[in-house]
């Protein structure tokens, strides 16, 4: 059990330095892609549900309290809904078809950005549609491509 958390807390230290020291560089346009996001994912999709949504609800918290976020909570908030709805996933990738699975994924993320961004832009002078076209749509595409190469060429689980 420590192992496990000891493990799971060297990934979170490494998904947090990637998005320090490397997103910037992947940056194109001010769309970025979320790796905190993707490890949420994957905990959900291992773990379950309810180790989704507090694994979920830390990282966020915590990405919040270093500055890496926007608003204090909001993180928290947005990734301990994804890590909720990710644990749906437990054992289901070797029972839905693929293109379920992944739907499924982009939906998640999907709902992650549309939450963040439409939060983050409150009281700006975007339209909501100005939001998902410009913000939304193109993060979720450029983390959903991570995610799933990412569960392709790693599979993790024994599903």
């Amino acid at each position: 059990m420590l192992q496990k958390v000891i493990v799971l807390a060297c990934f979170s230290l490494l998904a947090i330095l990637v998005q320090l020291l490397f997103v910037p560089w992947m940056t194109i346009r001010n769309i970025r892609p979320d790796f905190i996001l993707l490890l949420v994912l994957i905990v959900g999709r291992l773990k379950g549900r309810i180790v989704g949504q507090l694994y979920g609800f830390s990282i966020g918290l915590l990405i919040d309290a270093i500055g890496m976020g926007s608003f204090l909570g909001l993180s928290a908030l947005t990734k301990t809904i994804s890590g909720f709805f990710s644990g749906y996933l437990k054992n289901q990738k070797g029972r839905l078809n693929l293109f379920s699975y992944y739907a499924i994924v982009i939906i998640i993320i999907f709902a992650h950005f549309v939450i963040f961004y439409l939060v983050n832009f409150k009281g700006a002078e975007f339209t909501t549609y100005h939001i998902i076209l410009r913000y939304v749509i193109p993060a979720s595409i450029y983390t959903s491509v991570f995610y799933i190469l990412i569960d392709h060429f790693l599979p993790l689980g024994s599903e």
